[in-house]
This record gives structure tokens, sequence and C-alpha cells, in this order.
């Protein structure tokens, strides 16, 4: 669960940097970012568990767990060869060489994306392909933005002349990413009906509140924020965000493996 967590995460990462307006950002920022990506990379083979499991479903039979092992087998291989660029890619943006550098953010982008795909495809679930689908990259978009937002506000620290044009950026995309989410998780609570059991309905509510509302909350308070060009409390809005966004998809997560329903 973890693994695919970290997987999100990092695929969500690329996203907003192959999305982004990069031209307006300098070239320090995405130097720190490859490094945080590379970090990413590597605990995600570490989270895989020794049974080889990715992801832990309750119950597999023989040939699902057999795909499974071969899933587990192309995520560490795609994982260490990303790693690489990873680091290549932090080289090449603290030397300015910024067209390698976005070579790199595009191979990124193309392999972790590939990553999500497959478990997408392959993970045994009660929904159809399409929902899940929805559901990962909806949970990878939100994640990346509100992490990846969260950052570039901290570099205006930093770059306190730089355009604020890519954190209004990153505001409009969090708030599209909340729609997909809710509409992924509108789609699974539709086709499983109403949550019985106590806890899952707790789980359930921490899940809307963390992952769906935490983010478009969030986006309409930095939106009042970035008139008055607050790049700092910006920020702060968006790390309080950042938190409960965590909160949720985890609880989606411990939704997933307990229901085999992508919330």
């Amino acid at each position: 669960m973890m693994a695919l967590f970290i997987l999100k995460l990092a695929t969500g990462v690329t996203l907003m940097w192959w999305l982004m307006p990069r031209r307006q950002v300098t070239d320090g920022f995405f130097r720190i970012q490859m490094r945080l990506l590379l970090g990413l990379l590597v605990l995600i083979p570490l989270s895989i568990t020794e049974d080889g499991t990715w992801p832990q479903p309750v119950e597999v039979s023989a040939e699902q767990a057999t795909l499974v092992d071969r899933l587990v087998t192309i995520t560490r291989g795609l994982c260490i060869a990303a790693a690489v660029i990873s680091y290549l890619g932090s080289v090449f943006w603290a030397l300015g060489r910024r067209t390698p550098g976005n070579i790199c953010i595009h191979l990124l982008n193309l392999m972790c994306c590939s990553l999500l795909i497959l478990h997408s495809v392959n993970v045994p679930n009660s929904a159809g392909t399409i929902q899940q689908l929805l559901s990962d990259f909806s949970s990878a978009a939100v994640l990346g933005g509100v992490l990846t937002g969260m950052l570039l506000g901290h570099w205006y620290l930093t770059t306190p002349t730089m355009s604020i044009d890519p954190l209004w950026w990153f505001n409009r995309t969090i708030l599209i990413a909340a729609g997909l989410r809710l509409g992924a998780s509108c789609w699974a609570l539709a086709g499983s009906g109403l949550v019985e059991s106590t806890t899952e309905q707790i789980w359930l509510s921490l899940r809307w509140l963390g992952g769906v509302l935490a983010p478009a909350f969030s986006c309409l308070l930095v939106w009042r924020i970035l008139k008055h060009r607050n790049t700092q409390s910006a920020t702060g809005v968006l790390f309080a965000g950042l938190i409960l966004v965590f909160m949720g998809e985890m609880t989606a997560s411990l939704l997933e493996r307990d229901t085999m329903i992508p919330f």
C-alpha cells in the first residue's frame, strides 16, 4: 500500500513538471525537485513487501499472484532506471542546461505514468479499468499538484522577483484535479452503494474531507491571497492542505485495499 501511495505521489509530481509553465521558473527549483523525486523512486522498491505483493489485495488467485510478481519486477527495474535519470536531471538543472533537463522531465513522466497505468490495468479489483485509471491518476494529480505547488511557494523565498503566474497555474490545476477526484469518488460510491460498516463510513468521511474538500477549499483561500501577491501565506495554506490531502489519500488506499473499490 505504501509503495502505491509513493508511486502516485511520484507520478503526480512528474506530471506537474511536464504540464507547468517551466520557462517562468528558475533552474534551481527543478534541481531540488529532481532530488526529491530521486528519493521517492528509491523508496518505492524498498516499500514493496518481502513476499512481493504489489499492491497487497485481500485475496488473490495463483494466476493473479504470478501477474503481481511480474509487476513487481517491472516496477523495480523502471524505478532504478528512473532514479538514474532523476540524478542526471539534477546535474543538468544545476548546470543550467535546460534542454537536457527538460528531456529528463519528459522521460521521467513517461516512466512514472507507465508504471501507474500498469498498476491500474493489472490490479485485482471489483471496478472496471477505466474507473481504476481515473481514480489512480486523479489521486496522483491531487497529490502532485498540492506538493509541487507548496514547494514552488517556498521557492519564492529565494527568488522573490519570479513571476507568480506559475503559482496561479498550480492553483487552477489543483482545483481541476480535485474535481476529477470528486468524479472518481462519486463513480465508485454509486457503483458500490452505501458503505454499511461504521468503520468504513468513518474512513470514507476522512477520505472525502482530505482528498476532495481540502484541496478545493485551499484553492479558494490561495486565490484570495494571491490577489495581494502574498506568496508566503499562500504557501502556508498549501502546506496545511497537503497534510489533509495526504490523510485523505492514505485513507482512500486503506479503503481500496479492504473493499477492492477505488474510492
